[in-house]
């Protein structure tokens, strides 16, 4: 098992509605590290990622910190999340850098313009959150779906309007590909594609274990470059006007 955290996140509490704000202050970084241990009941962890970019902290200043924390045993790996390969670049004027955790799907794929292709130059090893896109690449949605409360979707134009239909329409036709091609399921096809890109691991959330299942159809084939055309062809057709991620940033205190 690796223990993995976050850190860099504080709470608006001037905010009409409690939101959080990025804070990446040494003190705010010292504070966190001491509340997860203590939730998390360890004496360690072994990637601690820095969650968003905090424009009001010089990033080398925020490396620093970090790399306190390993020297003296509450880490075992510094790492960051949301970084451009600028923001990297000064983050590691201040300490190493081991891990970088960016967004990565078959939908959302900006990070193969120059962050991925920056990681594995520098040897920083790579997590791809959203997997799944918030689900889309499941398999399991359709139109009628309904997100409510503080479900993310809410606010993410894929899950809207004729957007949505899009999206849907390509996960259809990629689950097609899948099945005729490899004998699969879109989401043991999404989560291949991201593997096979070079990400070190492929990150999806689950509230069941039975969500898991999925893991067992991952290994033992890949995707050769025709295929890759061809999902690529796939996604052109079907998505005219794609979306990114942007929308999930939290606002820094710059902002406020």
């Amino acid at each position: 098992m690796v223990l993995t955290t976050k850190v860099g996140l504080d709470w608006d509490e001037d905010a009409d509605e409690k939101q959080p704000v990025r804070n990446s202050s040494p003190e705010r970084i010292m504070k966190e590290i001491d509340d997860s241990l203590r939730r998390l009941q360890t004496d360690y962890i072994d990637i601690y990622l820095v969650h968003w970019p905090d424009p009001l902290e010089a990033f080398e200043k925020t490396a620093m910190s970090l790399y306190r924390l390993l020297e003296i045993g509450k880490i075992r790996s510094i790492g960051v999340s949301n970084y451009s390969t600028d923001q990297m670049e000064q983050f590691r004027a201040g300490g190493p850098l081991h891990v970088n955790e960016p967004p990565f799907n078959l939908f959302e794929r900006k990070i193969e313009e120059d962050v991925l292709p920056y990681c594995k130059k520098n040897e920083i090893r790579t997590l791809g959150y959203g997997a799944l896109c918030r689900g889309l690449l499941s398999g399991k949605m359709s139109q009628d779906r309904e997100f409510k409360g503080d479900d993310l979707r809410k606010y993410d134009p894929k899950f809207q309007g004729k957007q949505f239909e899009q999206y849907l329409n390509a996960v259809k036709k990629l689950d097609t590909f899948a099945r005729k091609n490899y004998g699969k399921q879109v989401i043991h096809l999404a989560v291949r594609w991201i593997l096979d890109q070079g990400i070190s691991t492929a990150l999806w959330g689950a509230r069941r274990p039975k969500q898991l299942e999925a893991i067992d159809q991952v290994s033992g084939w890949h995707i050769d470059d025709d295929a890759m055309q061809e999902i690529d062809q796939i996604l052109k057709e079907t998505i005219k006007d794609p979306v990114g991620p942007e929308f999930m940033g939290p606002p820094s205190q710059e902002d406020k």
